[in-house]
């Protein structure tokens, strides 16, 4: 499948992802909305502080996980971004849906870890090909609330390094 310039599946070995956290955020976008994040101390709330017109430049990459049961995660929204990670609109899906099993238990535990404990989660993701890199970028995810302002939920922004904001 073709998708946004990258032939998924063309490889005869397969993707595969290197992920390393990262202190801070190096892409634009993705200081952009932690800036914004640590302006409102934390407290992003859904409907209230997401969308707004502070975060207009980085809507795009954004996408929301509500926690569900069995520790599983509902993409409540899927920007462009995870529009072009994946293919097509993963929008109401279980992130366990979306990815395979290793890379579910993985990213699970690290936005459980969040939920818990607030602090921001920095990543960068290389997709490699055959030795070659295929896409390359960094995610920012935060712990928001849902729009009852109680509950906790999370936000990631996903900003590719080929795109300029």
């Amino acid at each position: 499948m073709r998708t946004l310039g990258l032939a998924w599946g063309d490889s005869p070995d397969g993707f595969h992802e290197i992920v390393r956290e990262r202190e801070k955020p190096a892409h634009r976008g993705a200081r952009q909305l932690l800036e914004a994040w640590q302006a409102r101390e934390g407290r992003f709330v859904v409907g209230r502080d997401v969308p707004s017109r502070g975060l207009a430049k980085v809507l795009s990459g954004l996408a929301l996980f509500q926690p569900i049961l069995h520790g599983d995660f509902r993409v409540r929204l899927a920007g462009l971004a995870l529009r072009r990670r994946f293919g097509r609109d993963v929008t109401g899906e279980k992130l366990s849906q979306v990815l395979d099993a290793a890379h579910f238990v993985r990213h699970a535990i690290r936005l459980r870890a969040l939920l818990d404990t607030g602090t921001p989660l920095v990543v960068e993701t290389q997709v490699m090909a055959q030795g070659r890199l295929q896409m390359c970028y960094e995610m920012v995810a935060l712990r928001v609330f849902a729009p009852d302002g109680e509950t906790p939920w999370v936000m990631s922004g996903m900003f590719f390094h080929d795109w300029r904001l």
